[in-house]
């Protein structure tokens, strides 16, 4: 099956260059491949507004109708509201034809059993069944589905509440796909809203749909500061990761977001609740105030590997943790959401906690302590993976360390981490500290343990 591009089936997604190795052909044959592989009656599906976007989804639709598949068809949505529509609508899952935050060129698939998103050896088990052929027939019913996404942006309002004031916001959706969403629901939320690059524009313009990097946040943050908002937010290419500035157009990490969120969660939680109750989880990259602040609001912090399928999974086998999130700007409310990470209700429970009284943005991080840390550092992976992560292992055998997501090293004033990237020949790495010459100390130390197995000029660099 050397035709077909199954180097495209990654861990989390189906994703790669619409025309070349995602064809028509190969969406139609997938279409036949999920259901079969499934065994389900019933899918929901979403696009967003890639070039590739409409015949991709066309291919793909008839591939599931000729399966017997029913297909409730969301037309454009973002991830978020296709999420919902796997838990809201009758449905045995549901598939997001898109490719987030990649260049224009790309597509590709997210897939969900139910309301799980699919990902690892799930994925691969769906390549044998795609590569193998020998699909299933029938004759599926194709469902116009489009009015559930009035219903969605009504729930998500409803579960996050509404604002006690109005506030003065900016948001930057890159152009992407949820740009018209994120306008509609500010307006419904009552903001002075003022929109930046919400208009769809598939080439993307102005910068990459990823507010995650600070360099594409710039022009957010001098809007924030031309107009007076309170702070800006902007949204990835999906709708499912959010990114923030404050008042200053200064950029905040993910993980610092999800302190505020956490402890505003806990706060509400009673004394007398059980541990899970009390737990917020959080990935392998985040930062140790994080850890610290989730301790002093009385919380329970639980590190996990990096990937939304591996958190969104612990918390349908956890239905009592309220909150988890990533570094990477993925949150997933559990207390009145559904545990999917959905940018518009992120959006719309920051608006609430905003609203509740008139101080700056930036005072929802007091007490949040700042530490010097490395930037993510992407390290080119010479040798084997597994070889490397145990030489690495090996290295660090006399210390204290996490092996939940590769290794992270606990060090008496502050940490290390080297993990495996689950997408790219690439090692990820990070370091933080109490002070700079602890964070030195530390670079010091991976040089000295590392040097020899790893070129860290990346690391050094970061």
């Amino acid at each position: 099956m050397s035709d077909w591009a199954v180097e495209t089936f990654k861990a989390y997604d189906i994703r790669g260059i619409a025309g070349s190795q995602l064809t028509p052909a190969f969406s139609n044959r997938l279409g036949k491949a999920l259901p079969t592989f499934l065994d389900c009656s019933a899918l929901a599906i979403g696009r967003d507004i890639r070039e590739s976007g409409p015949e991709l989804h066309a291919a793909f639709v008839e591939g599931l109708l000729s399966t017997g598949c029913d297909v409730h068809d969301l037309g454009i949505c973002t991830t978020g509201a296709l999420y919902s529509a796997t838990a809201n609508l009758e449905v045995d899952g549901g598939v997001m034809i898109t490719a987030s935050h990649n260049p224009p060129e790309y597509n590709g698939f997210k897939m969900c059993r139910g309301t799980a998103a699919m990902a690892g050896e799930e994925i691969q088990e769906l390549r044998a069944v795609f590569e193998a052929g020998g699909f299933r027939t029938g004759a599926g019913n194709h469902l116009n589905a489009g009015d559930f996404l009035s219903t969605y942006m009504t729930d998500v309002i409803a579960k996050a509440g509404h604002p006690n004031r109005s506030v003065k916001v900016v948001i930057d959706c890159a152009n992407a796909v949820p740009g018209p969403f994120m306008v509609e629901l500010c307006d419904q939320l009552g903001c002075e809203t003022h929109a930046l690059h919400c208009e769809w524009d598939n080439t993307f313009p102005n910068h990459p749909p990823d507010p995650t990097r600070p360099k594409n946040m710039v022009e957010l943050g001098a809007k924030v500061v031309e107009t007076g908002a309170e702070f800006g937010i902007g949204i990835d290419g999906d709708g499912d990761r959010v990114g923030v500035v404050d008042e200053h157009g200064k950029f905040i990490h993910p993980d610092r977001l999800l302190a505020v969120f956490a402890r505003d969660i806990l706060a509400r939680v009673p004394s007398d609740a059980s541990d899970a109750a009390r737990t917020v989880i959080h990935d392998v990259k985040c930062s140790m105030a994080l850890e610290q602040t989730i301790v002093a609001a009385g919380g329970i912090a639980h590190m996990m590997r990096t990937g939304h399928s591996f958190l969104k999974q612990a918390l349908r086998e956890n239905p009592e943790v309220p909150m988890a999130g990533e570094m990477s700007g993925h949150f997933f409310f559990h207390d009145r959401w559904n545990g999917f990470d959905d940018s518009l209700y992120a959006t719309a429970r920051l608006i609430e906690l905003v609203a509740r009284d008139d101080k700056p943005f930036s005072s929802l991080f007091d007490g949040i302590p700042s530490y010097p840390s490395t930037g993510e550092a992407k390290v080119p992976l010479t040798g084997g993976r597994e070889e490397t992560m145990n030489a690495v292992r090996e290295a660090y055998a006399d210390m204290e360390y996490s092996a939940v997501d590769g290794v992270r090293v606990r060090y008496s004033d502050g940490w290390y981490l080297c993990r495996p990237s689950n997408t790219e020949p690439i090692l990820v790495m990070r370091a933080e500290a109490g002070s700079q010459g602890s964070l030195d100390a530390i670079k010091a130390d991976v040089e000295n343990r590392l040097g020899k197995l790893i070129n860290l000029e990346k690391f050094h660099a970061s």
